[in-house]
């Protein structure tokens, strides 16, 4: 049976969402209600008609005002896909959005006591990253790589690697593996 959520409460919840990752399409917002899209999407009609949310006209993405949607990143955006597949493998207890001085980590996650992050490439971080991560100390590291193009992955050079990804148009995210 399902609980009553005030459209106050759904409200706030989205407006949470929204403020987190800053900018976001509607249907990657809505996997974070499943079950609640329908009382999602009023939520997000009412944000917009206050004017406390921003869409853009030409793209679709909502934001958490005009400010934030120029400063959009699209690996964010990608890795946000990463997140919502995991979201539907794994439990995840938390995520976030990862600071400015974590980068190139997008979006760091956490099931259980493992800690996963998630990190986008682009064709032209390639070089900044491998550098980055060549003097890397830590260890037990888990990341997740999104790819701008899958011909990257035996150029990638980072240590901790589980996986490699792409996401393709519409939010589908394909895995991949290092061939060794």
């Amino acid at each position: 049976m399902a609980v009553y959520v005030s459209p106050e409460a759904m409200e706030e919840r989205t407006l949470m969402v929204i403020r987190k990752y800053n900018v976001l399409y509607m249907k990657q917002l809505l996997h974070f209600f499943e079950g609640e899209e329908k009382a999602a999407g009023k939520a997000v009609s009412r944000l917009l008609k206050n004017r406390q949310i921003y869409r853009n006209p030409h793209t679709g993405l909502l934001a958490s005002n005009e400010f934030a949607y120029s400063l959009k990143d699209e690996g964010t955006i990608q890795s946000l896909w990463v997140l919502i597949d995991m979201m539907h493998k794994r439990e995840v207890d938390g995520h976030y959005l990862a600071v400015k001085e974590d980068f190139p980590v997008r979006i760091l996650f956490f099931c259980g006591q493992d800690i996963y992050d998630i990190i986008y490439i682009g064709i032209g971080d390639l070089k900044l990253v491998n550098g980055m991560f060549a003097k890397s100390r830590r260890s037990e590291e888990n990341h997740i790589i999104v790819l701008e193009d899958k011909v990257m992955i035996s150029q990638i050079e980072v240590p901790g690697i589980i996986g490699f990804c792409v996401v393709k148009e519409g939010g589908e995210v394909e895995y991949y593996r290092k061939r060794t």
